[in-house]
């Protein structure tokens, strides 16, 4: 009798645990996909766009962005015909949000973290190789950069001051050093690679009239300082400019020839003839503006020059950057 009322008990309280385990299984059952919908779910206080997308799933979030992209989308400006001056503007890349980059870091932000667009630079159809025998008087208008372009076949007394003025207020230049220059001096040449600055080619002879030369003068003067500028400074340019601004098809074809672009100036300092730091200082803070190439050289007045005139181009909202830089299709979030 106890026999049966023991297995009785046990069968009872076996049933009982069953139906508890039941139970639990079911709720766990029911709890799971809400667990796993949670943990896909952006973590709370997460802000994109000035917007909280805190638990939003995947799916919510990209609908987010896409919505974000459509309206902050830049589209890419096409290198275009500078008919001016008888030359190109360089094109500007687009900028457009890559939305799976962007819902990848809005996915993996921590609580309360804010979260910036991941932007794609778009290439333009028309870039700056579609004319490679057209010279350059400026880059895009709405770069907020300009760059000095500083050419040197004398003035080795000012180049040490000229450097260090550069160098303390973090701006950069291009200087286009003529090639005997370089055969010759040796040591200034190699002092302004090694400062970091960007070598442009400024031809072999300034004693040669480019308007006067033949294709394959030109070709062969443009090679020569070439060659002897990567020679002593490590890296081939590939940037030209003539001296004294000589053009003519033949130049234009001669330096395309040598892949090559061809560079003049926005607006030109004057320098050489020494016409006071204040005047160059107003000149250059008057005319110039997004995209403008500003022509200098080695002189007594450059330095000091240079020490006014940076932090006036940078008052009014503009960078000196290398050549390189102002002429490149990428666009920064600020342009």
């Amino acid at each position: 009798m106890r026999t049966r009322r023991s297995f009785s008990l046990k069968s009872t309280v076996l049933l009982i645990w069953l139906l508890i385990l039941l139970v639990l299984l079911t709720a766990l059952n029911r709890f799971i996909p809400y667990w796993k919908g949670r943990r896909e779910c952006v973590r709370d206080g997460v802000i994109f766009a000035d917007k909280d997308v805190g638990g939003l799933s995947p799916a919510e979030v990209r609908a987010v962005i896409e919505q974000v992209a459509s309206i902050r989308q830049i589209a890419p400006v096409n290198t275009t015909l500078d008919t001016v001056n008888n030359g190109v503007i360089p094109g500007l890349n687009g900028l457009t949000i890559d939305v799976e980059k962007t819902l990848e870091q809005i996915m993996e932000a921590q609580k309360g973290e804010k979260i910036s667009p991941v932007y794609r630079q778009v290439e333009p159809e028309i870039t700056l190789d579609a004319y490679p025998e057209l010279p350059i008087y400026r880059g895009n208008p709405l770069k907020k950069q300009v760059a000095f372009l500083i050419n040197v076949a004398w003035g080795n007394e000012y180049l040490e001051d000229l450097l260090a003025v550069l160098k303390e207020n973090k701006a950069e230049a291009t200087f286009f050093l003529v090639g005997r220059w370089v055969r010759d001096n040796t040591a200034e040449a190699r002092l302004i690679a090694e400062s970091g600055f960007e070598i442009a080619n400024h031809g072999y002879s300034d004693a040669l009239s480019m308007q006067e030369a033949s294709l394959e003068t030109a070709r062969e003067d443009i090679r020569r300082a070439a060659d002897i500028i990567e020679e002593i400074c490590g890296k081939r340019p590939i940037y030209f400019s003539p001296h004294r601004g000589e053009l003519s098809p033949a130049v234009l074809k001669a330096a395309a020839l040598e892949n090559n672009h061809t560079v003049m100036w926005t607006v030109d300092t004057v320098d050489w003839m020494l016409p006071g730091v204040e005047v160059m200082v107003e000149k250059i803070l008057t005319q110039a503006e997004g995209g403008s190439l500003i022509l200098m050289h080695p002189t007594e007045q450059t330095a000091d020059f240079l020490r006014q005139v940076i932090p006036g181009i940078r008052a009014k909202g503009l960078e000196p950057v290398s050549l390189s830089t102002l002429l490149s299709p990428m666009r920064s979030l600020g342009e």
